[in-house]
């Protein structure tokens, strides 16, 4: 009646590329945030309150 779902080594493949996927972008976004010169973080901080 139920069977189990045999998992073979491609299968475990999808999940280890998505996460190191999602880490590679997150360090890239952080990495671009700390290095952001003062002047630019400024700005973009103030950046929703702006009228402009």
């Amino acid at each position: 009646m139920l069977q189990r779902v045999a998992y073979t080594d491609w299968h475990l493949l999808f999940p280890k590329i998505g996460i190191a996927l999602f880490l590679i972008a997150f360090g890239i976004i952080v990495w671009k945030a700390l290095s952001m010169e003062k002047r630019d973080s400024d700005r973009a901080s103030r950046l929703p309150l702006d009228d402009e």
